[in-house]
């Protein structure tokens, strides 16, 4: 069971005159940039000194013009570079605080936090629109042990090796996330149940055959328990409970004897009758 965790924040957007600059100096280059800013700059000072010269009343620049040139075009050229590299520097750096925020380091996959924000906005959208859903939880069976016999190394690549095999079996429509230890959840978006019980029975198959590697390779078989809930079109279903359902179902596919797929309750209304709140409802809540 995982605890809830306080929500990360939003990496802060720049601001607009830089999201604009960071868009011209990725279209154009750095020097590029520098040389049209360095002309823009030397133009905006050559027009300043000639405004100056003829409120003065002077009818000629003169050496005005040279000064108006020599003075801001080598600190344009100087600092310009640096000023747009460091602009460059701290998107990037934004953006990868970004993916960071919403990724899960080891496996790759979307990150708990990641996979609520997906499952509440197409959770609305099936709702608004009448949609099936369907929302699965997988576990791998015996984990602690092999972290036990093997090492959490060992354990490690174990949970590599089961993210890449069920990432690579989902549709670009899924959301498929770590939501922690040996535990992943899929949202399978308009989905109805019996594509959803294949897709689960079809995850698990891929990982009972998955190539093994590592040293202790061929002494673990890896296994996974599926437990899937669906919501029908139009059906009244809150999140949680869907969630509720799918968690039940993968303790039912744990006591059956694993490495299997489990479909839900037999009632939508006995799971809202269930009283108390789901391992999920306070993370449900905070997202």
């Amino acid at each position: 069971m995982y605890k809830s965790h306080p929500p990360i924040p939003e990496p802060p957007a720049l601001a607009l005159p830089l999201q604009r600059t960071f868009r011209l100096v990725t279209g154009l280059g750095v020097w590029k940039s520098t040389l049209l800013f360095t002309a823009l700059v030397c133009l905006v000072s050559l027009s300043l000194t000639w405004a100056i010269l003829r409120l003065t009343g002077h009818d000629s620049m003169g050496s005005g013009f040279y000064i108006s040139l020599l003075v801001p075009a080598p600190m344009t050229l100087i600092t310009s570079p640096i000023i747009f590299a460091l602009i460059i520097a701290l998107e990037k750096a934004r953006h990868e605080a970004h993916e960071l925020s919403m990724t899960d380091t080891l496996t790759g996959l979307s990150n708990r936090r990641h996979f609520l924000r997906g499952v509440q906005r197409e959770f609305s959208l099936a709702q608004r629109h009448r949609l099936g859903m369907a929302v699965m939880i997988l576990d791998i069976d015996h984990f602690k042990n092999i972290n036990d016999r093997f090492g959490h190394h060992q354990g490690d690549e174990v949970l590599k090796a089961v993210s890449r095999s069920l990432a690579h079996e989902m549709r670009a429509t899924d959301l498929l996330a770590r939501w922690g230890g040996e535990e992943f959840v899929a949202l399978l978006p308009n989905t109805a149940c019996e594509p959803a019980f294949q897709m689960a029975e079809r995850l698990r198959h891929a990982v009972e055959i998955m190539p093994r590697t590592g040293p202790n390779a061929d002494q673990i078989a890896t296994t996974v328990s599926v437990g899937v809930a669906c919501a029908k079109p139009g059906e009244a279903l809150s999140l949680d409970s869907l969630l509720q359902m799918a968690d039940s179902a993968l303790y039912d596919a744990k006591r059956a004897g694993r490495n299997q797929v489990a479909p839900p309750p037999p009632s939508i209304a006995q799971a809202n009758k269930d009283t108390g709140s789901s391992r999920f409802s306070p993370l449900v809540a905070a997202s």
